[in-house]
């Protein structure tokens, strides 16, 4: 049983490498059009709008339903994040009203 899970996270590993390591190498060798490099830039966005839409919007049970003590406690979070531009602090801040807002509600 311990050469199988052995075996399984030596696997994992070693497609986890893989799937890091082929774009590096082989983005390294050409240049990338401008328009391919500003469509990138939409990437991060993307993916973290994909983890935090659903925390707003579905309760834990797959339906539809407004989550209002997430939602509330984006709002100042993200004024904030876009003035001050602090990642830590935005995360602070984020953690402090979240809590604060679980106290009330």
């Amino acid at each position: 049983m311990r050469l199988n899970i052995f075996f399984l996270i030596l696997g994992m590993g070693i497609v986890t490498f893989l799937t890091r390591i082929s774009p590096m190498v082989v983005l390294t060798r050409w240049a990338l059009p401008e328009k391919i490099k500003r469509g990138l830039e939409y990437i991060p966005l993307s993916i973290l709008s994909s983890i935090v839409f659903p925390l707003f919007f579905f309760n834990g049970e797959g339906e539809i339903e407004i989550q209002l003590h997430p939602l509330l406690s984006s709002f100042p979070v993200f004024l904030f994040a876009w003035k001050v531009k602090s990642l830590w602090g935005s995360v602070l801040l984020g953690m402090l009203i979240y809590w604060g807002l679980g106290l009330i509600f």
